[in-house]
């Protein structure tokens, strides 16, 4: 006794003088190979890498740190900073309340791996979200906080 186990018959392949295929009764268009063209062992062939193909040392970004929210008086100072990783590096943008910037009153930088953005006066339309957006060819990270006024 096999333990209920009955093996399969193998496929039945009907032959046929159409360009078609017949497995098991289905039907499918065959493979159309031109007299010319030579056949080669395709497994013994790597196929070339294109100037798009990634290297294998690129990865996504990714954050060590990451901001959090914070509440500051008006005329205050703020600091929205992360460590991010990534190769190649990263782009960044910042954005608030999901829109590009466009705070002349702010300082951004971008070293190696950290990416700052610093209020210096917090002022009332500074309030609200703010996301750094950071990508690469691999992929993309982002990070949000909010910024919201501090009151005794």
């Amino acid at each position: 006794m096999n333990g209920g186990y009955s093996p399969q018959p193998p496929p039945r392949r009907y032959n046929s003088t159409l360009n078609v295929d017949c497995v098991d009764g289905v039907y499918r268009q065959a493979q159309q190979v031109s007299p010319l063209t030579k056949q080669v062992n395709h497994l013994a062939y790597e196929i070339p890498k294109n100037k798009y193909a990634q290297n294998p040392w690129n990865y996504a970004p990714e954050f060590l740190k990451v901001f959090g929210d914070l509440r500051v008086h008006i005329g205050g100072r703020a600091v929205f900073d992360c460590v991010l990783l990534g190769s190649p590096r990263p782009k960044v943008c910042w954005l608030f309340n999901e829109d590009k910037m466009r705070f002349t009153d702010v300082i951004i930088e971008d070293t190696a791996d950290v990416c700052r953005l610093t209020i210096p006066y917090v002022q009332p339309h500074h309030f609200g979200s703010f996301t750094v957006l950071c990508e690469n060819e691999v992929g993309r990270a982002t990070a949000q906080a909010n910024l919201m006024p501090l009151y005794e």
